[in-house]
């Protein structure tokens, strides 16, 4: 195993930062983006999940209404 003073540690990290700060970012933005627009039914079938999810969040008392315009929703 090769040994290294903490300067050299230091160097080799510092040298090595931008190309690795670069990498992170582009992984990052890798994210599927959609192409085709949805169908009504589709629209509708996820609106209702998302309906059932918001009440059922609701009675388990996730959900804390600060006023009528803010609210607090914790997630799991």
């Amino acid at each position: 195993m090769r040994k290294m003073s903490m300067s050299e540690l230091n160097d080799w990290i510092f040298s090595r930062k931008g190309s690795v700060e670069r990498d992170i970012l582009k992984d990052g933005r890798e994210q599927h983006v959609r192409l085709r627009a949805r169908d009504k039914e589709e629209m509708h079938i996820l609106d209702e999940l998302c309906m059932k999810r918001w009440k059922k969040a609701e009675q388990e008392g996730k959900i804390r209404y600060v006023n009528e315009r803010v609210w607090y929703y914790e997630f799991d």
